[in-house]
Parts: structure tokens; sequence; C-alpha cells
């Protein structure tokens, strides 16, 4: 039941990033099927769930989420909502080495599935693969379909084709693997599959992904001056190399930096988060009070596109989401590193700027493992986990 556990965990982090193969399928349905079948797995482990403070928390947190999505969109919104946050209560009641267990098995298979990914997707910059069809989802381009590889027809217009695995955007497979890194603290020799993870951040050329990699490192990593002058030796050497090899004709530079410039309109001329129409609603939003609520049930909220913070308060309101960062500060463990949580939330936040999706199973599941696999847990509770883990190969 364990590995059924694990599967299921690894699979609900695929679909929530919009794995091609159920991406046309309704997410919420997915994800209330992946929740119920959790349980029966969680209940067979040797697990003594207790109703404490720290489960408190979340629950009220949960319900306050609920309770405000029913009231500001739908019943099913809240439903949709509850389903998407619940298996919280699934983690953290794991004892820590089925924690470090389930980390370990979702970052190994996913590293292992971008693998053949990879192959495919070198393969096809230089020449041109059979594909299994046309794969065509709304929102996007057609893709050639190549099973482990989705090629966008769009992306084939870059000096590069940028790396999506068989996710729809590059920057999909890059919050993912960059809150899997977060969540394994960066250790490569403890788990090597996480160069896999750190090679398909490299190669999707997401700006997003670049910047979250980067910082992430930066604050968990570089604990010292030494570490320092290091690491910036060789990004000054990365960024030499980028800006002056081919005169700067060259993939890092021209989706990367060049992205960096200010624009007067979009601030970065990588700002792909907002578009004109969605500026003007949220403008508007702001003038006439609905930042606060949300103007999902009004006119004219079919003609903003994006994916930033600014969609997020027009959907959901300014109060949607303080809830959503109370349910985030909810789940903090009691004895927490402090350190590392307080940089894993500058990361959060960092990411809902421009990509807010904070309900995805994706980075639920990664924040959790990653906040109590670094927690400080006394001695008793140590010992009752090392005889816990004993059922691991049940």
């Amino acid at each position: 039941m364990w590995t059924i556990f694990k599967l299921l965990n690894l699979v609900s982090v695929l679909i929530s990033a919009y794995i091609w193969v159920t991406a046309n399928i309704p997410v919420v349905w997915l994800t209330v099927i992946m929740d119920l079948a959790m349980i029966p797995c969680i209940s067979n482990l040797p697990i003594h769930f207790r109703f404490d403070r720290q489960v408190g928390r979340i629950i009220l947190a949960l319900l306050l989420l609920v309770i405000w999505s029913i009231y500001n969109e739908s019943l099913g919104s809240g439903v949709g909502l509850f389903f998407q946050y619940l298996p919280v209560l699934y983690l953290i009641a794991l004892p820590r080495e089925y924690q470090s267990d389930l980390l370990r098995f979702v970052t190994k298979w996913l590293a292992i599935l971008l693998i053949p990914s990879l192959i495919i997707y070198w393969l096809c910059l230089f020449i041109k693969l059979p594909d299994f069809g046309t794969f065509v989802m709304e929102g996007y381009e057609p893709f050639d379909n190549y099973i482990f590889y989705l090629r966008s027809t769009f992306e084939m217009e870059l000096i590069i084709e940028r790396f999506n695995a068989f996710f729809p955007e590059p920057g999909h497979l890059s919050m993912v693997c960059v809150f899997l890194m977060m969540a394994n603290r960066f250790d490569f020799k403890k788990n090597p599959w996480l160069w896999v993870i750190l090679i398909s951040v490299v190669f999707s050329f997401s700006l997003a992904g670049y910047i979250l990699t980067l910082t992430s490192f930066l604050l968990l990593k570089i604990n010292s001056v030494a570490k320092g002058l290091v690491f910036a030796m060789f990004f000054g050497i990365f960024i030499f190399s980028a800006l002056y090899i081919s005169k700067g004709d060259n993939p890092v530079n021209q989706l990367i930096f060049e992205r960096l410039k200010y624009d007067k309109n979009k601030g970065i001329e990588g700002n792909n988060r907002f578009f004109n129409n969605t500026d003007f609603e949220f403008t508007k939003a702001l003038k006439n009070g609905d930042y606060l609520t949300g103007v999902l049930k009004k006119k004219n909220m079919d003609l903003i596109s994006g994916s930033g913070f600014k969609i997020y308060i027009l959907q959901h309101g300014l109060i949607g989401m303080f809830l959503v960062f109370v349910f985030y500060l909810s789940v903090i463990p009691t004895r927490p590193d402090w350190h590392y949580t307080l940089a894993y939330l500058f990361i959060i936040i960092l990411c809902f700027i421009q990509n807010a999706y904070p309900g995805w199973y994706a980075w639920l599941f990664s924040y959790v493992l990653g906040l109590y696999l670094n927690s400080k847990m006394n001695t008793t509770e140590e010992q009752q986990n090392y005889i816990n883990s004993n059922a691991l190969n049940n």
C-alpha cells in the first residue's frame, strides 16, 4: 500500500502541472479521485493521527479558504479547493522516514521520466523524428507528440526550442523542478537524480526557472564569505560567456539576459505574465474596490489572460490571496528550521508573483515535505519514527 501511495503522489504532482496525458480532463475530478484513492493507502500505514494544535490550525485555515470560495464563487469551487489542499493533512501525518522515502521516490521517478524526454528533445534539435500525432490543448499552439516530450510548434520560431518535457509550458516544468530541488536542499550528493532535474531547468530557458533556482540556491547554500566568492566567480564567468560568446547570439543571452532589459510598459522585457487587457481590468479593480473580493462573476473576465498575481486577485480577490498565505503559514511545523522555512516562503511568494498556482500539488507536496523534513524533532518523535519506518518495505 505504501508503494501505491507513493505512485499516487507522483501522479498527483504531474497532474497538477498539466501533464499532457490528463491535460484535457477537468483537473478537479482527477484531484478528487487521487485524494480518495490515497485514503485506503494511508489508513493501512502504522500512523497514529493526532488532532493537535498543528492539525487544528491547518483545518481552520482550509475551512476559511473553502468558505470564502463558496461565498465568492460557487459551491463547486469550494469543494474543488477543499480537495486541492486536503492531501497536506496526509503528508504531515507521515513519520519522518516515510516523508523522506516519499520525497526520494517522487524526485527519482520524475528524473527517470525526464531522461527519455531530454534525449528526444536533444535529438529533435538536429533531426526530424517521427511523432505520434498532434496534441491539441486549449490556449496553446498544437504540439508534436513524442509521448515523453511535447514539441511546441510555437517554440520552433525561437533561436532554440525550449524544453518543456511532457508539460505544455517550460514554466510548468521549471516550477515542479525548482520546488523539488528546494525540498531536497540542493543536496546533489545525497540525491544524484537532482542533476537530471537541474539540467531540465537549464534547457527550459525559463526566465522564472532560472531566477527561482538561483535565488533558492543562494538562500540555502551560500552561508559563508568563501562560498559566496566562489559562487560569484562562477556566476561571473557564466554571465560573461552568455554575453560575449558569438557576440551574444546564443540561447542563454537571447532567452534569459535580454529578457531582463527594462521595458516601460511591462517592467522587464521578459514579463509575459500579464497583457494589456489584464492590466486594464486590474487597474479598474483597484479603483472600484473589486480587488478585495475579485471580479470572477462580473463582465470582461473572459478578456484577461496571464498567470501571475494580478490574475489571482482578479479571480479570488485580495482576501482570497491573504487566506492562501494564511494556509501556507499554518503548515509550518511546531519546531521549524526558520532559516529554511523563511527561504522557502520567500521563493513561494516570488513564484506567486509571476505564476500564481498555490493550489497545485506540485507546490504543496514539496513545500510540506521540505518544511517537515527540515524541522527540529525531539528525541521521542525520532525514536517513534524509527520504529514506524520498519513498515516501509511492507
